[in-house]
């Protein structure tokens, strides 16, 4: 059982194993559905120079949590669509995995 509440689904594909078929193409593997929690945020980043703000950007993350250690790399493409339809479709940025006090892994934390 889950320590947060898992309502979502997110989709991870996976890019190029190193695996190749027989032509020596790339083999594509069948992506992975997994259940999490997904938070969401962006937020305006303003450059300065002098005191007067040069630019400003929005920058939106998501933090996807998911039950116990999920095996997932920087090099996979997550995919997740939130409640009014728009869908992200990004690498991930950081991965941590959330232990407790006894080592075994609770969470695993992908931030894209």
């Amino acid at each position: 059982m889950a320590i947060v509440p898992m309502r979502q689904i997110v989709t991870i594909q996976r890019d190029g194993t190193g695996e190749l078929d027989r032509w020596g193409n790339p083999v594509n593997t069948q992506p992975i559905t997994l259940k999490c929690r997904v938070d969401e945020g962006s937020q305006i980043t303003s450059s300065r120079s002098s005191g007067v703000i040069k630019s400003e950007e929005d920058v939106a993350t998501a933090r996807i949590l998911i039950d116990k250690l999920a095996d997932i790399r920087y090099t996979d493409t997550v995919s997740f669509t939130n409640e009014l339809g728009e869908t992200i479709k990004r690498k991930p940025k950081e991965i941590n995995v959330k232990r407790h006090i006894s080592g075994k892994p609770i969470l695993t934390e992908v931030i894209v």
